[in-house]
């Protein structure tokens, strides 16, 4: 098991997680690596999220109540002000984790000292249950970033120094897209490591809508522009072309092919022995009892 000196801090911002908190939880409780902290903030949930929470009698959890609902940007920046440690890494209420993932990224981390993130693989799951997709491995061992890239990596799934995030902040005028904005300015001109392993698991078929993909693709839009200043005038315009046509594409396609089809296009078909890891998985954590 890897040294557990390091403190790993958990952030989980969450709003009407009912359904799907319980197993985010569990995911974190069963980790083989335990010596993290966890700072939960509900933000302003209306359903039996914040009765869930106040459940919790473990020390190594803080849970904040927002009184109203103030977006994923603000509810973010909430918990980074409230996060302690060495490393900082995520986990939403409608997803979970392997066993090994805190486990498996802080190694790296400790054995990589000019890296400042570790992401690793994403499985997209069904609400029955299915592993769909997996994305985020193609890229594996150091990148570099700059500005004008893509990333090469799925953002929720990092692990990364939390000194180096203390003068980073959430645009807390995004309610979505929030982690590209703050993802950009982190990783501005530095390393990073993408790890090949499926260790982080999001249950996307059953959260993505065409609401939530025209959200995402307008906050997309409105991150270039309270970014104009950072970019190069010609990239500017690019980046802006590009986002606002990607949003009308969106907007006339969805209603005729579909979610399904807009999900499948981001990920590959996940092998036997994925798919097997991941059933494995969810059925130890459906047994738990939280």
């Amino acid at each position: 098991m890897e040294n557990q000196k390091s403190i790993v801090c958990v952030v989980m911002p969450v709003y009407n997680g009912a359904k799907t908190i319980e197993l985010a939880l569990k995911s974190l409780l069963y980790q083989t690596y335990s010596n993290w902290k966890c700072i939960i903030v509900n933000d302003g949930s209306t359903d039996n999220t914040k009765k869930i929470l106040n459940k919790i009698t473990d020390n190594r959890f803080k849970i904040i109540h927002l009184p109203e609902n103030k977006g994923r940007g603000y509810a973010r920046q909430v918990c980074l002000n409230n996060a302690l440690g060495d490393y900082l890494t995520y986990l939403d209420a409608d997803d979970f984790y392997h066993p090994e993932k805190i486990e498996q990224q802080v190694k790296i981390l400790n054995e990589i000292a000019d890296i400042c993130l570790v992401s690793c693989g994403q499985g997209s799951f069904d609400n029955k249950n299915i592993l769909r997709t997996i994305r985020g491995i193609k890229n594996a061992g150091i990148q570099h970033f700059r500005l004008e890239d893509d990333f090469k990596f799925v953002p929720v799934t990092s692990m990364i120094r939390l000194k180096a995030a203390i003068d980073i902040h959430y645009n807390k005028n995004l309610n979505a897209s929030e982690d590209v904005d703050f993802f950009s300015a982190f990783l501005l001109n530095k390393k990073y490591f993408v790890h090949n392993e499926i260790l982080y698991f999001y249950c996307e078929f059953e959260s993505l809508s065409y609401s939530k993909i025209i959200e995402y693709n307008f906050n997309s839009i409105k991150r270039i522009i309270f970014n104009i200043n950072t970019y190069k005038f010609p990239h500017f315009v690019f980046q802006l072309s590009y986002k606002t046509a990607r949003m009308g594409f969106y907007m006339v396609a969805y209603p005729f092919l579909g979610k399904e089809f807009f999900i499948n296009r981001r990920g590959v078909i996940p092998t036997v022995n994925q798919t097997t890891v991941f059933n494995s998985t969810i059925s130890k954590l459906n047994a738990i009892e939280l």
